[in-house]
């Protein structure tokens, strides 16, 4: 999944704006009729906040991952119950070999800037 640029202006604007997008997700293309009432974002403000919400959703890819791999949550209680009965660690064993495989990913704040001044670099290239 990619967001679009629609998604970042959503993001931005207050939920009681009014605005749309016109033939394509494109910034030119935004309709804004809340006049002064709200702060409309800048197009430098949404490929910005488009870089950054690129980013996490790529970061958070090992969620992903791990929701996939994790046992069902049937499967996990009945893991729960036998090792309350055996005294065993079963279902901490597997649940810990999926956080293994799938190690937990942050944001690297010098790489989200790094992202957002390369899509200013794009926008000023593309125009």
């Amino acid at each position: 999944m990619r967001y679009t640029l629609f998604d970042a202006f959503q993001k931005l604007v207050d939920p009681n704006a009014q605005w749309g997008f016109a033939n394509g997700d494109r910034y030119e293309n935004l309709i804004w009729m809340s006049g002064d009432s709200y702060t409309q974002p800048t197009e430098e403000e949404c490929v910005q906040k488009l870089a950054e919400l690129n980013y996490e959703y790529e970061v958070k890819e090992y969620q992903r991952q791990r929701a996939a791999e994790y046992p069902s949550m049937a499967d996990q209680q009945d893991m729960q119950f036998h090792d309350a009965v055996n005294g065993t660690t079963t279902w901490k064993d597997a649940i810990q070999a999926v956080k293994d495989k799938y190690p937990k990913q942050t944001m690297d704040s010098d790489e989200l800037e790094r992202r957002k001044q390369q899509a200013l670099t794009d926008l000023e290239t593309e125009s």
